[in-house]
């Protein structure tokens, strides 16, 4: 990759986008943290807790101030990795875009905590990182600055010609009726001493080129190796199974909460909350649901690319699957449903890392 290459505008607009939006973003964050205490933003929250869909969550203020104040953290310490990363993008390094692209959703979450959209703006600054003509200058491809009648014309083939070709090079046009004037006899080559003619002779004896290989182009390719076929399915199965369970639970909990509990109570009695109240609970499903959903898109998107051969969805989709391993690797000892997903994940990461698999992306 050749670092003269010129940087598209789009590429410096979006990179400075994202540094300047993520600098922002750091300081409305901790502003954020320090106003926690006055009045005004305690007045704020309280009316938030009023209203739907807080309201009868059971969450209370002190609660909800330590969620924003979680909040406000991550996405300072988010926004500042993203800022050091949008200048090495400038640079055009492609690992600073594949790291940005996965804190993009820690930074549109953490967010929206602060006051302001420039957690949006940095996401959008990302966004662009993949889009032409900027994707071309990453890979490494020209470009072509997108400017007015450049782009060149498609010839039409039925369109009459005003010039034909015979006129332009003063050839004399030949009667239609007219048989074509055999080539003199120097120019034919000589037929072959002994045996018909060869397997490729054409007009004269002259020889044809061989027949161009039949099939498809998807038949001349190097073949999907099965490992990475298992894997995606893998990755599919597992998060659609994973999705599924926690947006289930996350419904009883909203719908028919008390009834809930009461059956737990009834079959476990002995059942450790740990101090936390039944709210306290249901709110903490339903952040864990919103992480597990947004883990599982973010996870069946790149098994899709990578299914369709693009290098670094194979290499994100490992880091993934990686740091699902360690977050199972911790919560294995609380149901034997994880422990199966312990062994999916780390099948699917063995399976990533292959040499077939990283040999057929490097073909």
């Amino acid at each position: 990759m050749s670092e003269k290459a010129p940087r598209p505008g789009q590429a410096t607009f979006a990179a400075w986008l994202i540094i300047g939006g993520s600098v922002v973003l750091v300081l409305t964050a901790w502003q954020r943290i320090s106003t926690l205490h006055t009045l005004e933003v305690q007045e704020e929250l309280r009316r938030v807790l009023s209203e739907p869909p807080l309201s009868g969550s059971g969450l209370g203020l002190s609660g909800l101030k330590t969620t924003i104040r979680i909040m406000c953290m991550v996405a300072a310490a988010a926004a500042t990795a993203s800022a050091i990363l949008g200048w090495h993008a400038l640079r055009r390094s492609t690992s600073a875009r594949l790291a940005l692209t996965l804190l993009a959703p820690v930074v549109l979450i953490g967010g929206f905590a602060t006051a302001g959209v420039f957690a949006p703006l940095v996401v959008a600054g990302v966004v662009m990182l993949w889009l032409r003509p900027t994707r071309d200058w990453f890979a490494g491809r020209p470009w072509v600055p997108a400017r007015p009648g450049l782009t060149p014309r498609r010839v039409d083939p039925f369109a009459p010609q005003a010039n034909p070709p015979e006129e332009r090079h003063g050839a004399a046009p030949t009667a239609p009726d007219a048989a074509p004037t055999p080539p003199p006899a120097s120019s034919v080559p000589a037929a072959p001493t002994s045996g018909g003619p060869g397997p490729f002779a054409g007009a004269y004896g002259a020889p044809l080129p061989p027949p161009a290989p039949t099939g498809s182009p998807d038949s001349l390719r190097a073949k999907r190796p099965g490992a990475l076929v298992a894997a995606c399915v893998i990755v599919w199965a597992s998060c659609t199974l994973v999705s599924g369970v926690m947006v289930l639970f996350s419904l009883i909990m909203a719908v028919a909460r008390d009834e809930f509990f009461a059956e737990l109570e009834r079959q476990q009695p002995d059942f450790n909350m740990q101090g936390m109240t039944e709210a306290e609970l249901a709110a903490g499903t339903y952040v864990m649901t919103a992480g597990v959903v947004l883990w599982s898109a973010a996870a069946m998107v790149l098994a899709v690319l990578a299914f369709r051969r693009m290098a670094w969805a194979r290499i994100a989709l490992a880091v993934l699957t990686g740091g699902a391993v360690v977050i199972l690797l911790g919560a294995t000892l609380l149901s034997p449903f994880v422990s199966v997903l312990l062994v999916a994940a780390g099948v699917t990461l063995w399976l990533l890392l292959r040499s077939d698999v990283t040999a057929w992306f490097k073909r």
